[in-house]
């Protein structure tokens, strides 16, 4: 029974997180929660596999699995089917979003919103101006 911090790829959906903002995100996240943290699982560079955290989990049985974000989660569906199978009974946390559950269902949902948010349209900032993003949320109901 342990809580395991997983570092991945510094390309995180959005974010560019390097692995020492992760650990620092992921340790505070713990902390606040008042979690021990007990062992650090460095995830391979441009991998979203997770076959690394599943590997320990075989190992030490791991109660508790923070990520900085579900955009760490797997994409491809042969690993996703992998990942439900092996840790379906893992609470998994999410630093960033703040949110944590477990099971097949709670798994299946962040992995649905994180495609979610690849498939959203960009808005180029730099093309734009305050006047224009209004109109638009207003145009597709947002406000």
């Amino acid at each position: 029974m342990s809580t395991g911090i997983v570092t991945t790829d510094v390309n995180i959906g959005p974010f560019k997180i390097p692995q020492n903002g992760q650990n620092m995100i992921m340790n505070n996240y713990a902390e606040r929660h008042k979690f021990f943290v007990e062992v650090n699982i460095p995830e391979p560079m441009m991998s979203n596999a997770l076959a690394t955290t599943q590997w320990v989990h075989s190992n030490k049985k791991l109660t508790k699995v923070i990520l900085c974000s579900i955009h760490q989660l797997p994409t491809e569906q042969a690993t996703i089917d992998k990942l439900l199978k092996n840790m379906e009974d893992v609470e998994f946390h999410f630093a960033l979003e703040g949110i944590c559950g477990k099971g097949r269902k709670f798994l299946l949902e962040r992995i649905e919103e994180a495609k979610m948010f690849r498939n959203a349209k960009t808005i180029d900032s730099t093309q734009t101006n305050w006047v224009e993003l209004y109109q638009l949320m207003q145009e597709i109901g947002t406000r």
